[in-house]
C-alpha cells in the first residue's frame, strides 16, 4: 500500500510538471502583453521622474528584452530558487509570498472547515427528509448563497456586526498598534477578525456543498443495495450513516479539492473588502502596479498549492471507496 502510493505520488508529479509550465508560459505572456509597465506606473504617480529614468530601469531589468528571452530568464532564476525582487518594494517575492501565505491558508482552511461542518447535516437531513421543513430552508439558503456575490455578502456582514452592531473588527488580520498581555490575547483577537472574512467565504461554499450532497445522496438513496439493506431489518441509522452517506460523500470530497482553486481565487475579492493581509490582496496590489516578479510568484505559488489540494483529495478519495487502487 505505502510503496503503490509512493509511486503514485511521484506519477502525478510529473504529471503536474508540465501543466505548471503551461501555467507560468500564459500568466507571463498575458500580464506582458497588457499595456504599461511597472515604471510607467510610476510615471504616472510622479510626473516629475524624467522618460531617460524609466528607459534607464526598463533597461536595467531587461524589460526591453523580447519576451521569450525575459521568461527564459526568470524560468532560470526559478529553477535556481530564486522567484526575483518587486519591482515596487525591491523585496525578495519569496519572503512577501511566505508572509501572506499563512493568512490566506488560515482564511481558506476556516472557511472550508465552516462549510463542511454545516454541509454535512444540512445537506444528509435534506436528502433524508426530502421536501420537509429543513429541506425547503437549507434550499432557498442555498440557492441565495449560490446566486449571491461573495464581495456584496462581505459588505452585508461588515455594514451588520461591525458597524451597527460593533461586534466584530471591520478589516485586517489584527488590531493596528495593541500590544497583547499574553498569547492568548493575540490569538483571541486574530479569531475575531477571522470570523467575517470566513463566515463570508465559508456560506458561499456551505450553499455549494450542501446543493451537492443533497444530490448526491438522493441518488444514493435510491439504489438497490440501499433497499436491500432495509430488508434486512437494519435500523435507519446505520443505512443512512453506515451505506448511504458513504458513498454519497465521493463527489462531496472530489469537490472539495477541486473547489480549492475557487476558494483561492475567492478569497481574492473577500481579503480586498476586509483589507485581509493575504496572497489576495498581494495579487491585486501587483497587478495594479505591473509587479510582474510578484504576479508570477503568486500565480505559481497558488497554482502549487492547487495541484497539491487535488492530489491530496485523491488520496482520500481511494481510502473511501476501497475500489480505487494507486495502480
Amino acid at each position: 500500500m505505502i510503496m503503490a502510493l509512493k509511486d503514485y505520488v511521484v506519477r502525478r508529479t510529473f504529471i503536474a510538471l508540465p501543466t505548471l509550465f503551461a501555467i507560468s508560459v500564459i500568466v507571463f505572456t498575458i500580464i506582458h502583453a497588457a499595456p504599461g509597465d511597472p515604471f510607467q506606473f510610476f510615471l504616472g504617480f510622479n510626473p516629475r521622474v524624467s522618460m531617460e529614468t524609466i528607459e534607464f530601469l526598463r533597461e536595467k531589468y531587461h524589460l526591453n528584452d523580447p519576451i521569450w528571452v525575459q521568461y527564459i530568464s526568470w524560468l532560470k532564476m526559478l529553477l535556481s530558487g530564486n522567484m526575483g525582487y518587486s519591482f515596487i518594494t525591491h523585496r525578495a517575492v519569496s519572503d512577501a509570498i511566505m508572509i501572506r501565505v499563512p493568512n490566506t491558508v488560515k482564511l481558506v482552511l476556516t472557511a472550508e472547515l465552516i462549510a463542511i461542518l454545516l454541509a454535512i447535516p444540512l445537506g444528509t437531513i435534506s436528502a433524508v427528509k426530502e421536501g420537509g421543513i429543513v429541506d425547503n430552508i437549507s434550499r432557498v439558503i442555498s440557492l441565495l448563497g449560490v446566486s449571491m456575490p461573495s464581495f456584496w455578502l462581505g459588505i452585508l456582514l461588515i455594514l451588520l456586526f461591525a458597524v451597527r452592531l460593533n461586534l466584530l473588527p471591520t478589516c485586517g488580520s489584527h488590531t493596528t498598534g495593541m500590544v497583547y498581555s499574553s498569547t492568548w490575547e493575540s490569538i483571541k483577537d486574530q479569531i475575531y477578525h477571522l470570523i467575517l472574512p470566513a463566515m463570508t467565504l465559508g456560506y458561499l461554499r456551505t450553499a455549494y456543498l450542501t446543493r451537492l450532497l443533497r444530490s448526491s445522496l438522493l441518488d444514493v438513496l435510491s439504489k438497490d443495495y440501499i433497499m436491500t439493506a432495509r430488508m434486512k431489518g437494519l435500523k435507519e441509522r446505520v443505512v443512512i450513516y453506515k451505506h448511504a452517506l458513504r458513498n454519497a460523500l465521493l463527489p462531496f470530497v472530489t469537490a472539495i479539492g477541486l473547489a480549492f482553486g475557487f476558494l483561492l481565487s475567492g478569497a481574492v475579492l473577500i481579503e480586498t473588502v476586509f483589507a485581509w493581509p493575504g496572497m489576495g490582496r498581494l495579487i491585486v496590489d501587483a497587478t495594479f502596479t505591473r509587479d510582474y516578479p510578484v504576479i508570477m510568484g503568486t500565480t505559481m505559488m497558488t497554482a502549487v498549492m492547487v495541484v497539491l489540494a487535488n492530489l491530496i483529495t485523491d488520496i482520500v478519495y481511494a481510502f473511501l471507496d476501497p475500489r480505487i487502487t494507486y495502480d
